[in-house]
Protein backbone atom coordinates (compact mmCIF):
# COMPACT_ATOMS: atom_id res chain seq x y z
CA UNK A 1 0.00 0.00 0.00
CA UNK A 2 1.32 3.43 -0.93
CA UNK A 3 1.83 5.84 1.99
CA UNK A 4 0.72 9.46 1.94
CA UNK A 5 4.42 9.87 1.28
CA UNK A 6 4.41 13.64 0.93
CA UNK A 7 3.42 13.89 4.61
CA UNK A 8 6.52 12.77 6.45
CA UNK A 9 9.13 14.28 8.77
CA UNK A 10 12.49 13.35 10.29
CA UNK A 11 13.08 13.63 14.05
CA UNK A 12 16.38 13.76 15.94
CA UNK A 13 17.67 15.44 19.13
CA UNK A 14 14.62 17.58 19.74
CA UNK A 15 14.44 18.83 16.18
CA UNK A 16 12.17 18.09 13.24
CA UNK A 17 13.31 18.21 9.63
CA UNK A 18 10.62 18.80 7.07
CA UNK A 19 10.94 20.23 3.58
CA UNK A 20 14.78 20.11 3.83
CA UNK A 21 14.82 22.49 6.82
CA UNK A 22 15.03 21.79 10.53
CA UNK A 23 13.02 23.34 13.34
CA UNK A 24 12.76 22.83 17.11
CA UNK A 25 10.27 20.05 17.87
CA UNK A 26 6.98 21.65 18.85
CA UNK A 27 7.19 24.32 16.14
CA UNK A 28 4.26 23.02 14.11
CA UNK A 29 1.99 22.47 17.09
CA UNK A 30 2.60 26.16 17.83
CA UNK A 31 1.88 27.07 14.20
CA UNK A 32 -1.51 25.34 14.44
CA UNK A 33 -2.43 27.41 17.49
CA UNK A 34 -1.65 30.61 15.59
CA UNK A 35 -3.11 29.64 12.22
CA UNK A 36 -6.31 27.82 13.13
CA UNK A 37 -8.52 30.90 12.84
CA UNK A 38 -6.54 32.69 10.11
CA UNK A 39 -8.94 33.40 7.22
CA UNK A 40 -11.08 30.50 8.54
CA UNK A 41 -8.76 28.25 6.54
CA UNK A 42 -9.16 25.25 8.83
CA UNK A 43 -12.94 25.62 8.86
CA UNK A 44 -13.12 25.78 5.06
CA UNK A 45 -11.49 22.36 4.77
CA UNK A 46 -14.58 20.79 6.37
CA UNK A 47 -16.71 21.80 3.38
CA UNK A 48 -14.97 19.42 0.98
CA UNK A 49 -15.94 15.99 2.24
CA UNK A 50 -19.44 15.24 0.94
CA UNK A 51 -18.50 12.88 -1.90
CA UNK A 52 -15.37 11.53 -0.23
CA UNK A 53 -17.37 10.45 2.80
CA UNK A 54 -20.00 8.78 0.58
CA UNK A 55 -17.36 7.04 -1.57
CA UNK A 56 -15.62 5.65 1.51
CA UNK A 57 -18.89 4.17 2.75
CA UNK A 58 -19.77 2.55 -0.59
CA UNK A 59 -16.29 1.07 -1.04
CA UNK A 60 -16.48 -0.33 2.48
CA UNK A 61 -19.56 -2.40 1.56
CA UNK A 62 -18.31 -3.43 -1.88
CA UNK A 63 -19.61 -1.09 -4.57
CA UNK A 64 -19.03 2.38 -6.01
CA UNK A 65 -20.32 4.94 -8.46
CA UNK A 66 -17.82 6.20 -11.03
CA UNK A 67 -19.04 9.78 -10.55
CA UNK A 68 -18.34 9.59 -6.81
CA UNK A 69 -14.72 8.70 -7.58
CA UNK A 70 -14.31 11.72 -9.87
CA UNK A 71 -16.10 14.07 -7.49
CA UNK A 72 -14.02 12.85 -4.55
CA UNK A 73 -10.85 13.56 -6.51
CA UNK A 74 -12.16 17.07 -7.20
CA UNK A 75 -12.92 17.65 -3.51
CA UNK A 76 -9.42 16.62 -2.47
CA UNK A 77 -7.94 18.92 -5.11
CA UNK A 78 -9.90 21.79 -3.52
CA UNK A 79 -8.46 20.89 -0.12
CA UNK A 80 -4.98 20.89 -1.65
CA UNK A 81 -5.56 24.46 -2.83
CA UNK A 82 -6.18 25.52 0.78
CA UNK A 83 -3.58 23.43 2.65
CA UNK A 84 -0.52 25.43 1.45
CA UNK A 85 -1.83 28.34 3.56
CA UNK A 86 -1.16 26.26 6.69
CA UNK A 87 1.99 24.81 8.25
CA UNK A 88 3.55 22.32 7.65
CA UNK A 89 2.03 22.08 4.18
CA UNK A 90 3.91 25.17 3.02
CA UNK A 91 7.05 23.02 3.43
CA UNK A 92 5.76 19.93 1.59
CA UNK A 93 5.57 18.96 -2.07
CA UNK A 94 1.87 19.62 -2.48
CA UNK A 95 2.18 19.69 -6.27
CA UNK A 96 3.38 16.06 -6.28
CA UNK A 97 0.39 15.17 -4.13
CA UNK A 98 -1.97 16.91 -6.58
CA UNK A 99 -0.55 14.75 -9.37
CA UNK A 100 -0.97 11.60 -7.26
CA UNK A 101 -4.61 12.46 -6.56
CA UNK A 102 -5.34 13.19 -10.22
CA UNK A 103 -3.86 9.80 -11.17
CA UNK A 104 -5.70 7.93 -8.41
CA UNK A 105 -9.26 9.21 -8.77
CA UNK A 106 -9.85 8.48 -12.47
CA UNK A 107 -12.61 6.98 -14.58
CA UNK A 108 -10.34 4.04 -15.52
CA UNK A 109 -9.53 3.24 -11.89
CA UNK A 110 -13.21 3.45 -10.98
CA UNK A 111 -14.12 1.00 -13.75
CA UNK A 112 -11.25 -1.30 -12.74
CA UNK A 113 -12.49 -1.43 -9.15
CA UNK A 114 -16.04 -2.12 -10.30
CA UNK A 115 -14.74 -5.11 -12.30
CA UNK A 116 -12.89 -6.21 -9.19
CA UNK A 117 -16.07 -6.08 -7.11
CA UNK A 118 -17.89 -8.11 -9.80
CA UNK A 119 -15.10 -10.70 -9.74
CA UNK A 120 -15.30 -10.94 -5.95
CA UNK A 121 -19.04 -11.45 -6.23
CA UNK A 122 -18.42 -14.42 -8.57
CA UNK A 123 -15.94 -15.90 -6.11
CA UNK A 124 -18.39 -15.53 -3.23
CA UNK A 125 -21.06 -17.20 -5.38
CA UNK A 126 -18.92 -20.32 -5.96
CA UNK A 127 -20.22 -23.61 -4.68
CA UNK A 128 -18.67 -25.47 -1.76
CA UNK A 129 -16.91 -28.00 -3.99
CA UNK A 130 -15.39 -25.29 -6.21
CA UNK A 131 -14.21 -23.38 -3.17
CA UNK A 132 -12.66 -26.48 -1.66
CA UNK A 133 -10.68 -27.12 -4.86
CA UNK A 134 -9.65 -23.46 -5.15
CA UNK A 135 -11.13 -23.31 -8.63
CA UNK A 136 -11.40 -19.63 -9.51
CA UNK A 137 -13.49 -18.62 -12.52
CA UNK A 138 -11.41 -18.41 -15.72
CA UNK A 139 -11.92 -14.66 -16.06
CA UNK A 140 -10.40 -14.00 -12.61
CA UNK A 141 -6.83 -12.75 -12.98
CA UNK A 142 -4.87 -13.03 -9.71
CA UNK A 143 -2.48 -10.27 -10.74
CA UNK A 144 -5.40 -7.94 -11.43
CA UNK A 145 -6.91 -8.89 -8.08
CA UNK A 146 -3.71 -7.89 -6.27
CA UNK A 147 -3.49 -4.65 -8.26
CA UNK A 148 -7.10 -3.87 -7.38
CA UNK A 149 -6.47 -4.57 -3.68
CA UNK A 150 -3.52 -2.16 -3.66
CA UNK A 151 -5.52 0.43 -5.55
CA UNK A 152 -8.40 0.15 -3.09
CA UNK A 153 -6.07 0.43 -0.11
CA UNK A 154 -4.49 3.56 -1.55
CA UNK A 155 -7.90 5.08 -2.19
CA UNK A 156 -9.25 4.26 1.27
CA UNK A 157 -6.11 5.60 3.00
CA UNK A 158 -6.32 8.80 0.97
CA UNK A 159 -10.05 9.27 1.58
CA UNK A 160 -9.55 8.73 5.31
CA UNK A 161 -6.67 11.24 5.49
CA UNK A 162 -8.52 14.06 3.78
CA UNK A 163 -11.88 13.31 5.38
CA UNK A 164 -10.30 13.59 8.85
CA UNK A 165 -8.07 16.59 8.34
CA UNK A 166 -10.51 19.32 9.44
CA UNK A 167 -11.59 17.34 12.53
CA UNK A 168 -7.95 16.53 13.30
CA UNK A 169 -7.09 20.23 13.28
CA UNK A 170 -10.01 21.10 15.53
CA UNK A 171 -9.29 18.33 18.07
CA UNK A 172 -5.57 19.11 18.17
CA UNK A 173 -6.23 22.86 18.47
CA UNK A 174 -8.67 22.40 21.36
CA UNK A 175 -6.28 20.09 23.21
CA UNK A 176 -3.26 22.34 22.71
CA UNK A 177 -5.26 25.40 23.78
CA UNK A 178 -6.26 23.65 26.99
CA UNK A 179 -2.63 22.69 27.60
CA UNK A 180 -1.52 26.33 27.30
CA UNK A 181 -4.34 27.44 29.60
CA UNK A 182 -3.16 24.96 32.25
CA UNK A 183 0.55 25.75 32.13
CA UNK A 184 0.46 27.52 35.50
CA UNK A 185 -0.40 24.18 37.13
CA UNK A 186 3.21 23.08 36.55
CA UNK A 187 5.76 23.84 39.27
CA UNK A 188 8.49 23.88 36.61
CA UNK A 189 8.30 24.00 32.84
CA UNK A 190 10.21 20.82 32.08
CA UNK A 191 9.20 17.39 30.80
CA UNK A 192 8.60 15.90 34.24
CA UNK A 193 6.08 18.60 35.18
CA UNK A 194 4.48 19.29 31.79
CA UNK A 195 3.95 15.69 30.69
CA UNK A 196 1.25 14.87 33.31
CA UNK A 197 -0.82 17.83 32.07
CA UNK A 198 -0.41 16.74 28.45
CA UNK A 199 -1.37 13.13 29.20
CA UNK A 200 -4.40 14.26 31.17
CA UNK A 201 -5.60 16.17 28.10
CA UNK A 202 -4.60 13.84 25.26
CA UNK A 203 -4.45 10.52 27.09
CA UNK A 204 -2.30 7.64 25.88
CA UNK A 205 -3.94 7.66 22.48
CA UNK A 206 -2.22 5.52 19.85
CA UNK A 207 -1.02 7.62 16.94
CA UNK A 208 -1.21 6.39 13.35
CA UNK A 209 2.47 6.56 12.49
CA UNK A 210 4.92 4.32 10.65
CA UNK A 211 8.63 4.97 10.88
CA UNK A 212 11.98 3.98 9.45
CA UNK A 213 15.56 4.97 10.21
CA UNK A 214 17.38 7.17 7.73
CA UNK A 215 20.74 8.90 7.45
CA UNK A 216 20.79 12.68 7.49
CA UNK A 217 23.43 15.39 7.76
CA UNK A 218 24.00 16.58 11.31
CA UNK A 219 23.70 20.19 10.11
CA UNK A 220 23.00 21.77 6.75
CA UNK A 221 26.71 22.37 6.14
CA UNK A 222 28.02 19.29 7.92
CA UNK A 223 29.50 16.30 6.10
CA UNK A 224 28.87 14.07 9.10
CA UNK A 225 25.92 11.71 8.74
CA UNK A 226 23.72 10.78 11.70
CA UNK A 227 20.73 8.52 12.26
CA UNK A 228 17.23 10.00 12.34
CA UNK A 229 13.70 8.62 12.52
CA UNK A 230 11.59 9.29 9.44
CA UNK A 231 7.91 9.17 10.30
CA UNK A 232 5.00 8.82 7.88
CA UNK A 233 1.68 10.09 9.20
CA UNK A 234 -1.69 8.60 8.27
CA UNK A 235 -3.45 11.72 9.52
CA UNK A 236 -2.76 15.30 10.53
CA UNK A 237 -3.62 14.71 14.21
CA UNK A 238 -0.82 12.14 14.51
CA UNK A 239 1.65 14.59 13.01
CA UNK A 240 0.77 17.47 15.34
CA UNK A 241 0.72 15.29 18.46
CA UNK A 242 4.03 13.66 17.52
CA UNK A 243 5.59 17.09 17.04
CA UNK A 244 4.09 18.27 20.35
CA UNK A 245 5.24 15.28 22.43
CA UNK A 246 8.68 15.21 20.79
CA UNK A 247 8.93 18.83 21.88
CA UNK A 248 7.89 18.05 25.46
CA UNK A 249 10.52 15.34 25.58
CA UNK A 250 13.14 18.05 25.19
CA UNK A 251 11.39 20.67 27.34
CA UNK A 252 9.77 22.56 24.46
CA UNK A 253 6.25 23.82 24.98
CA UNK A 254 3.87 26.37 23.43
CA UNK A 255 2.47 29.25 25.42
CA UNK A 256 0.46 32.39 24.68
CA UNK A 257 1.88 35.90 24.90
CA UNK A 258 -0.47 38.21 26.90
CA UNK A 259 0.63 41.22 24.83
CA UNK A 260 0.18 40.16 21.18
CA UNK A 261 -2.07 37.15 21.99
CA UNK A 262 0.00 34.92 19.70
CA UNK A 263 1.48 31.58 20.72
CA UNK A 264 5.23 31.06 20.82
CA UNK A 265 7.46 28.06 21.45
CA UNK A 266 9.57 28.04 24.59
CA UNK A 267 12.66 25.83 24.53
CA UNK A 268 13.76 26.17 28.16
CA UNK A 269 12.29 25.80 31.63
CA UNK A 270 12.40 29.55 32.27
CA UNK A 271 9.14 31.21 33.23
CA UNK A 272 9.16 33.55 30.26
CA UNK A 273 5.70 35.06 29.89
CA UNK A 274 6.12 37.33 26.87
CA UNK A 275 7.39 36.52 23.37
CA UNK A 276 10.21 38.17 21.45
CA UNK A 277 7.99 39.13 18.52
CA UNK A 278 6.83 42.66 17.82
CA UNK A 279 4.09 44.02 20.05
CA UNK A 280 0.92 45.45 18.46
CA UNK A 281 2.08 48.85 19.78
CA UNK A 282 4.97 51.17 19.04
CA UNK A 283 7.25 53.23 21.27
CA UNK A 284 7.82 56.73 19.93
CA UNK A 285 6.74 55.48 16.52
CA UNK A 286 9.20 52.57 16.49
CA UNK A 287 8.45 48.82 16.79
CA UNK A 288 9.02 47.25 20.18
CA UNK A 289 9.05 43.58 21.21
CA UNK A 290 6.40 42.23 23.52
CA UNK A 291 9.01 41.51 26.21
CA UNK A 292 10.38 45.06 26.12
CA UNK A 293 6.88 46.54 25.99
CA UNK A 294 5.84 44.49 29.02
CA UNK A 295 8.97 45.58 30.89
CA UNK A 296 8.20 49.23 30.16
CA UNK A 297 4.59 48.81 31.25
CA UNK A 298 5.65 47.05 34.43
CA UNK A 299 8.06 49.87 35.26
CA UNK A 300 5.28 52.36 34.61
CA UNK A 301 2.84 50.45 36.82
CA UNK A 302 5.40 50.18 39.60
CA UNK A 303 6.19 53.86 39.25
CA UNK A 304 2.56 54.93 39.29
CA UNK A 305 1.76 52.70 42.25
CA UNK A 306 4.82 53.60 44.32
CA UNK A 307 3.78 55.54 47.50
CA UNK A 308 6.85 57.79 47.30
CA UNK A 309 5.55 59.40 44.11
CA UNK A 310 2.50 61.22 45.54
CA UNK A 311 4.68 62.65 48.32
CA UNK A 312 7.26 63.90 45.82
CA UNK A 313 4.70 65.32 43.38
CA UNK A 314 2.76 67.04 46.17
CA UNK A 315 5.87 68.70 47.62
CA UNK A 316 7.05 69.89 44.18
CA UNK A 317 3.62 71.34 43.45
CA UNK A 318 3.60 73.18 46.79
CA UNK A 319 7.07 74.66 46.06
CA UNK A 320 5.92 76.00 42.69
CA UNK A 321 2.79 77.53 44.23
CA UNK A 322 4.87 79.33 46.84
CA UNK A 323 7.18 80.66 44.14
CA UNK A 324 4.22 82.01 42.18
CA UNK A 325 2.94 83.71 45.34
CA UNK A 326 6.43 85.16 45.89
CA UNK A 327 6.69 83.68 49.37
CA UNK A 328 10.00 82.11 48.28
CA UNK A 329 12.49 83.27 45.66
CA UNK A 330 13.08 81.58 42.32
CA UNK A 331 16.57 80.62 43.50
CA UNK A 332 15.20 79.06 46.68
CA UNK A 333 12.49 77.21 44.74
CA UNK A 334 15.00 75.81 42.22
CA UNK A 335 17.22 74.49 45.01
CA UNK A 336 14.29 73.03 46.92
CA UNK A 337 13.08 71.22 43.79
CA UNK A 338 16.61 69.88 43.18
CA UNK A 339 16.88 68.51 46.73
CA UNK A 340 13.39 67.01 46.58
CA UNK A 341 14.35 65.18 43.41
CA UNK A 342 17.51 63.85 45.05
CA UNK A 343 15.48 62.47 47.96
CA UNK A 344 12.96 60.92 45.54
CA UNK A 345 15.63 59.24 43.42
CA UNK A 346 17.32 57.85 46.52
CA UNK A 347 13.98 56.46 47.74
CA UNK A 348 13.45 54.66 44.40
CA UNK A 349 16.54 52.51 44.96
CA UNK A 350 16.68 52.32 48.76
CA UNK A 351 13.63 50.66 50.31
CA UNK A 352 14.68 51.29 53.90
CA UNK A 353 15.04 55.02 53.18
CA UNK A 354 11.75 55.10 51.26
CA UNK A 355 9.89 53.48 54.16
CA UNK A 356 11.29 55.78 56.83
CA UNK A 357 13.47 58.88 56.53
CA UNK A 358 12.13 59.90 53.09
CA UNK A 359 8.81 61.14 54.49
CA UNK A 360 10.61 63.10 57.21
CA UNK A 361 13.06 64.72 54.79
CA UNK A 362 10.22 65.74 52.46
CA UNK A 363 8.35 67.70 55.13
CA UNK A 364 8.27 71.43 54.35
CA UNK A 365 10.27 72.60 57.32
CA UNK A 366 13.00 69.95 56.92
CA UNK A 367 13.29 70.39 53.15
CA UNK A 368 13.45 74.18 53.44
CA UNK A 369 16.04 73.97 56.25
CA UNK A 370 18.29 71.89 53.97
CA UNK A 371 17.63 74.25 51.08
CA UNK A 372 18.63 77.25 53.14
CA UNK A 373 21.80 75.48 54.28
CA UNK A 374 22.90 74.69 50.73
CA UNK A 375 22.21 78.17 49.44
CA UNK A 376 24.36 79.65 52.24
CA UNK A 377 27.17 77.26 51.32
CA UNK A 378 27.38 78.57 47.79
Amino acid sequence: MEKISFFSADFRDGRIRIGNKTYPAGTFATHLLNQYYNDDTAARLAVYKQYSWHLYDTISVGYLDNNDVLRSGWEIQQILKTLPKLQPFTKLDVEAERIRISELFTEDNASFIREYFNAKAQILAMGINESALDLLPIEIDKVQQKTADNLLNDMITTLTFYDRISNDMREAFEGLTEFCDRLDEAERFDEAHLLPIALDIFGNEKLDVTSEYVAMRKTAKSKTMVTARRMFFDNYYSFVLTDFFEGLRYGHYPRRCPICKRYFLMTSARRQVYCNGNAPYTLKGKPITCRKYAARMKEKELSEGNPINPIYKSRCSAIRVEQKRSTITAEFAAMALKIAKEYWQKAKYDDSYANGQFKIDMKRENLYKETDRRIKQK
